[in-house]
């Protein structure tokens, strides 16, 4: 039972109306209770997640080394529901989303291990150390640090909204990003 219930269709405006009967859309449950901001943030809500999934030139693995060290960080089942499908459907392994659980990364690549301690700083310290934000800046470019951070803080607003309202998990996981993006 959430602990804060959808917005019902008569609260909603008009363009929150319209994302709801989006032809293929699926709507996930985190966009459902979303509606809830005012309508200039729920657009850059929606806008910000769009662009984390379809916009970012880091890839999907990488991305998902993030999200689920994200999800493990703030406890998010909704999070890991959806996103440990999707690690392993990037070809993370088992060894590798449990590592990512317990902050073991030796299962990871070596640029896996300095992103996810690098999402661990983030997450846990807000500024990473210095020997953190050195070597990333020897590996990445500043622009794909701030990608980073973009998909970082992105999903810890996701995990505090999910966490807050209480919400359940979908019906059924995302097991691909393309595939929801063919259902449109």
């Amino acid at each position: 039972m959430n602990r804060i219930p959808y917005p019902t269709r008569e609260q909603l405006s008009p363009a929150k109306r319209a994302y709801l009967d989006a032809p293929n859309l699926r709507v996930l449950n985190i966009a459902r209770i979303s509606m809830h901001a005012p309508e200039p943030m729920w657009r850059a809500t929606v806008d910000m997640a769009i662009a984390v999934v379809t916009n970012t030139l880091i890839d999907d693995r990488m991305r998902e080394v993030i999200v689920l060290r994200v999800a493990y960080l703030s406890k998010s089942d909704y999070e890991l529901f959806h996103h440990v499908s999707l690690g392993k459907a990037v070809g993370l392994s088992d060894a590798a989303i449990a590592g990512l659980e317990s902050g073991d990364f030796s299962a990871l690549t070596p640029d896996e291990r300095l992103v996810a301690q690098f999402t661990t700083e983030v997450v846990r310290d807000v500024s990473p150390a210095d020997e953190t934000i050195a070597a990333m800046r020897a590996r990445y470019s500043d622009e794909r640090i701030f990608e980073m951070l973009g998909i970082i803080g992105s999903y810890m607003n996701a995990a505090r909204m999910a966490a807050v309202a209480g919400i359940e998990n979908d019906d059924i996981a995302i097991t691909s990003w393309a595939k929801e993006r063919e259902a449109r």
